[in-house]
């Protein structure tokens, strides 16, 4: 067996906030790193240090009513102890004076070098790492909100939400040999309304970055550690802005009004929902103007559909859901499209005592499957029609004690392609990191994960949305973008590359709200030889009768 990565952890003191002290743990736990040596620093007294500082009355108070109004757990930045296993760690501690740089003992310096580090992880992010970098084989490494491009993550998450901007980034900066480079880099959606809900799925999604690291280090040695698409090396880095002063917290606080109106008007007049549009035909719409619009009875949900064919008879499986959300789970129903483009009423097919949407169908060897989301139970489970479509049995859990959400199934090449986004830690968004498995039998006990996981870490185009669909011997997947929202559009990538060690997809369509009269969010996009079927957001007016069951031609 190959020796374990050396791993230093370089912190401010004999603490570490909830979020490293997690990526910690994973690290101790892993099979590819074991910590050898901490480096301790006491750090620059809290009004030198430009990362604490603020003199702004209003951005203090406004983070203060922000924290009691989304004070939810776990709050990744709350300081405790170092975790249990690193009691027995060496230890070296440097020596801080009040001018800009560190005073590092030769005699320091030399029991690092002597550690023979591969990685220095920098978890306090206030010493000027100068020669330490080059005491480590492959660098020091931290983690940081922000994209690294236009913002730096001072204060984290915040002037994302001041600017507007849809997404919000974070990375892993590696400084070796002198130079600096961005290694991993991933987006969340933008919460537009709290910063500190924002800057809280960042930490803690960040928590598997740098073991994810290591690993992809330790199998595929430095290649896997190459610096990202615009990451950089030596000059590279956002210039860093200013904390927010009273006056750019004023100017926040008027940017905000129309948004938060507009908000609430919406809130108070209309009542949002997801409804089905589908069209007959061999090909793909090129325009949406012929769809058929379905809309659900009065306070209910149809959303995920999933198109399927049986003999010459056209199924659209949906997730239903009575609202309220709060009192009820979403279950299994189908409805079946006529050849004239008409639709039977929905059949109630599948239901459990969790949650279920997300009805993924497929056939294999004249058998149909259902792979129905079923994350509140933490399982990705498999049925089989044993009377298709109205009848299913489960037949296993293909995978257990997993979050896992919209598990799309592909075969190509001999094998079989499991895709899904999963969140690794509590509190961390689902809609960002799609997570690929592959196996040579549907029906077998082990998924192996692709080394690349996860293959897309960006919520603009990760989740998946539909059926993975082939025209022309090219695969394509449709994927959301969940960046102003969740299910805001969808998009259509051709897969590129898809074997046990690479993945590439690229961007070719994009299917946008504006497409479909009335929508305001495209979700799920469904295609089979004859049938394609989306799922839009549309908003009523809560207070004007409704017909049930309504059908209109788009």
């Amino acid at each position: 067996m190959r020796p374990k990565l050396r791993i230093g952890l370089l912190l401010e003191g004999a603490s570490s906030p909830y979020w490293a002290s997690r990526m910690i743990e994973r690290i101790i736990r892993s099979d590819h790193s074991e910590i050898v040596l901490l480096v301790i620093d006491g750090g620059m007294e809290k009004d030198l240090d430009p990362v604490h500082a603020t003199e702004s009355f209003l951005y203090d108070t406004y983070i203060w009513l922000d924290r009691r109004r989304n004070h939810g757990s776990p709050d990744p930045l709350v300081i405790e102890d170092l975790p249990a296993g690193l009691e027995k760690v060496g230890r070296v501690y440097l020596k801080r004076t009040r001018d800009p740089g560190r005073t590092l003992s030769p005699e320091a310096v030399k029991r690092i070098e002597d550690m023979d580090l591969d990685v220095l992880i920098d978890i306090g992010k206030v010493t000027p790492l100068g020669e330490i970098s080059r005491c480590c084989r492959y660098g020091v490494w931290s983690f940081s909100p922000g994209d690294g491009e236009e913002y730096d993550g001072r204060p984290p998450g915040f002037w994302e939400i001041y600017d507007g901007v849809p997404v919000t980034g974070s990375h892993v900066r590696r400084i070796a040999g002198g130079a600096t480079s961005m290694i991993y880099r991933s987006h969340s959606h933008t919460v537009r309304f709290s910063e500190v809900r924002n800057r809280r799925q960042l930490y803690l999604k960040g928590i598997s970055f740098i073991p994810r690291l290591l690993e992809a280090l330790y199998l595929r040695g430095e290649e896997a550690i190459i610096p990202v698409e615009g990451g950089g090396l030596a000059a590279w880095g956002p210039t860093p802005r200013p904390g927010p002063g009273n006056l750019d917290m004023l100017a926040f606080f008027f940017k905000r009004l129309p948004w938060n109106a507009a908000y609430l008007t919406k809130r108070t007049l209309f009542e949002e929902r997801w409804a089905l549009r589908y069209e007959l035909g061999k090909r793909i719409p090129t325009t949406y103007d012929n769809t058929t619009l379905l809309v659900p009875p009065p306070r209910t949900w149809w959303g995920d559909p999933q198109a399927a064919q049986h003999d010459n008879d056209f199924y659209i499986f949906v997730e239903e859901l009575e609202l309220p959300r709060s009192r009820n789970h979403g279950h299994i129903s189908v409805i079946k499209v006529n050849a004239d483009g008409t639709h039977e009423p929905p059949v109630r097919v599948l239901e459990r005592t969790y949650h279920l949407s997300y009805p993924f169908v497929f056939e294999w060897k004249g058998v149909h499957y259902m792979v129905p989301e079923s994350s509140a139970a933490r399982t990705i489970e498999l049925f089989e029609a044993v009377d298709f479509p109205y009848h299913w049995r489960p037949v296993k859990n293909l995978m257990s004690d997993v979050f896992a959400v919209d598990t799309t199934i592909v075969r190509r090449n001999g094998r079989w392609w499991l895709f899904c986004n999963m969140k690794e830690s509590e509190g961390a968004p689902i809609n960002d990191e799609l997570f690929l498995f592959h196996s040579d039998d549907l029906l077998g006990d082990h998924w192996e994960p692709h080394p690349l996981n996860p293959i897309v870490t960006d919520a603009r185009n990760a989740r998946p949305a539909g059926r993975i669909f082939e025209q022309d011997g090219i695969l394509y997947r449709p994927s959301q973008d969940c960046s102003k929202c969740y299910g805001h559009a969808v998009n259509i990538n051709r897969i590129v590359e898809m074997d046990e060690s690479r993945y590439k997809e690229v961007q070719t369509a994009y299917l946008e709200p504006g497409m479909f009269p009335g929508a305001s969010r495209v979700h799920t996009f469904s295609h089979v030889h004859g049938l394609t079927v989306v799922d839009t957001y549309i908003s009523r007016p809560k207070f004007i009768p409704e017909r049930s069951g309504q059908r209109d031609s788009s």
